[in-house]
């Protein structure tokens, strides 16, 4: 990894790489200043959403946290994994990735198999935030038995294209500060239509759990909250939830 190079196009100076570490979310959480990256070749302990464990193995994959602080806590906060999410999707889209999509709130997918993920993990309630990242750049086939889901990496997706990992960093740390820099100005209302561009799930039927009942319906969107919105197919009613409040499954299926 040439990291002046890094740095001399991103105009970040404080970039820590590690061979292994464990979890580039929890170094900045400790460590981190406002701007800071750092980045690491494996986790030992990576995390994802829900406490979930993010399988991290030292084949060429990105493991990255940026550490960012707003002025305060603003009325879009809501909002920030889904514009992070973003961020990554056209990052992926300028290095050649097509046909990619978010899967709501904040996983990139692939033809229906994850390629990537969100962490974002705050401290005190402050509005310094570190935004941790995960994309499948490639994965061996023991590395994807420890994988309960269907997973792809760039490599696959992008067959016959040499993805340079440092061109890769480069391009979304730069997108992010675009993205965050103007994050406290967001219209809400235009971010939910630039959102159904890359929406996977938008007009698609699923299942969820909510507060320990099962429910069905069609996904009509996002709201100005960034709550997903559903259909509901029994009484035709729209309700909106949190990622914080259900669990999706069985997406893609009528019901």
């Amino acid at each position: 990894m040439d990291l002046d190079r890094i740095k001399q196009q991103t105009g970040n100076t404080n970039i820590s790489h590690f061979d292994s570490i464990d979890s580039t979310n929890s170094y900045l959480l400790a460590h981190g200043e406002c701007g800071d990256v750092c980045i690491s070749d494996r986790q030992t302990a990576g995390r994802g959403r829900r406490g979930n464990n993010w399988v991290s193995p030292d084949t060429g994959n990105l493991y990255f946290s940026l550490c960012w602080c707003f002025g305060k806590v603003t009325e879009n906060w809501s909002l920030l994994g889904l514009v992070v999410a973003i961020a990554i999707a056209e990052t992926l889209q300028e290095v050649g990735l097509e046909n990619h999509a978010i899967k709501w709130p904040n996983d990139i997918f692939w033809q229906q198999k994850k390629l990537g993920g969100v962490l974002i993990e705050t401290l005190n309630q402050s509005a310094r935030v570190v935004i941790g990242i995960g994309l499948n750049l490639k994965m061996s086939k023991e590395d994807r038995q420890l994988i309960d889901q269907e997973i792809v990496s760039l490599d696959e997706a992008m067959p016959g294209k040499i993805i340079v990992r440092d061109d890769l960093i480069v391009c979304l740390i730069n997108k992010l500060k675009q993205h965050l820099n103007s994050f406290n100005s967001l219209n809400p209302e235009a971010f939910m239509e630039k959102w159904k561009c890359w929406d996977m799930l938008y007009g698609e039927h699923v299942s969820l759990t909510h507060q320990g009942q099962e429910l069905a319906g069609k996904v009509s969107g996002i709201d100005s909250q960034g709550r997903l919105g559903i259909i509901e197919s029994m009484s035709a009613k729209q309700i909106y939830f949190s990622s914080a409040e259900i669990r999706l499954k069985n997406i893609g299926q009528a019901v």
